[in-house]
């Protein structure tokens, strides 16, 4: 193409240099129109050799996708033949199940009853058994009602012990400062005279025949107030406790026959004899303050020799802590059995 165009352009030429000058002017302008003709030709020739490549492209493009497709197509039938496979294998399957399905419905009739009444009878079983089950567990739960029951008790018991050892923890650190208060105060008699002992929760002072009255006699001599007079300083700033005064004597008649009659009527005159010293010249309170007279009923030792009858010629004043709080939490106590 592009040598025909340049044989034209010459053989132009040359006929240019011998024709006259219009036919030159036509020749130069259908010159130009050739250019410009050749020019939209060219232009045509690259945009088509542009199309060209780019169908190539598509062609190779197209061409691998081909490529691709024959070999999904030959995983495709691979995958199909393996499923042909499993399809006879399942039938063959089917079959099998069938043939044993049939083996199954053609036992007898018989057999089948028998087979109906051992699960009738299984089934029973069960129920009965779900029965029993629920049974137990209704006792279960009774019982279990019974326990979280029982340990509210305890707990509620445990409660009331602890509370009652603090009260009894309390009560015998408020008798032993008693005690010491009294010993302290009363320290500067002879013990066989006078003597302080702790029993049963209870404070116990001793004191002689000897220290308070003549033989036979209710009226308190000098020593005997001296020490009495001791004993309500030391027990007049005690709270929650009661005393009682105790009059004690031997088995010895009296020798008088008139008053006091007898030993009974001295131990009782003689205790109310030291109740109204405490409370009327020592200040000690009538509420928390009795007398009473055991005679000799009450014997410390034997009356059969003069050292047993001098033990029991004797006073006693028994202090008593206000049992109330423990008598309060024994009584909770024993609701709660």
């Amino acid at each position: 193409m592009k040598k025909s165009l340049y044989l034209l352009i010459a053989t132009v030429t040359i006929l240019t240099s011998c024709v006259p000058s219009r036919q030159y002017q036509d020749m130069v302008t259908e010159k130009d129109k050739f250019k410009s003709e050749n020019e939209l030709l060219n232009n045509a020739i690259e945009a088509k050799d542009k199309e060209v490549k780019a169908l190539s492209e598509q062609l190779e493009d197209a061409n691998d996708q081909i490529t691709r497709l024959t070999r999904d197509n030959i995983d495709l039938q691979n995958s199909y033949d393996r499923l042909e496979r499993t399809n006879r294998e399942l039938t063959e399957i089917e079959a099998l199940l069938n043939t044993r399905i049939r083996e199954i419905l053609a036992i007898s009739t018989t057999e089948n009853q028998e087979l109906n009444e051992e699960l009738a009878q299984r089934e029973q079983e069960l129920v009965d058994k779900e029965v029993a089950l629920k049974e137990k567990e209704l006792k279960l739960d009774l019982q279990q009602k019974d326990i979280d029951s029982l340990l509210e008790s305890v707990a509620a018991k445990e409660q009331r012990i602890t509370e009652l050892e603090a009260a009894l923890n309390n009560l015998s650190n408020k008798l032993t400062a008693v005690r010491t208060s009294l010993e302290e105060a009363l320290s500067g008699f002879n013990s066989s005279d006078l003597s302080i002992s702790q029993a049963n929760g209870r404070i116990y002072i001793n004191i002689s025949e000897k220290l308070l009255f003549a033989s036979g006699s209710t009226t308190i001599d000098s020593k005997g107030k001296d020490a009495l007079k001791q004993v309500a300083e030391a027990l007049k700033t005690q709270k929650d406790v009661s005393i009682k005064v105790e009059g004690h004597t031997d088995n010895v008649p009296l020798k008088s026959a008139s008053f006091p009659k007898d030993n009974w009527d001295l131990s009782v005159l003689r205790a109310t004899s030291i109740v109204k010293l405490l409370t009327q010249d020592y200040g000690m309170s009538t509420k928390s303050i009795e007398a009473s007279g055991r005679g000799e009923y009450s014997p410390k030792a034997s009356n059969d020799d003069a050292t047993g009858r001098s033990l029991n010629r004797r006073t006693e004043i028994v202090i008593i802590p206000d049992l109330e709080e423990i008598n309060q939490i024994l009584q909770q106590l024993g609701q709660a059995e």
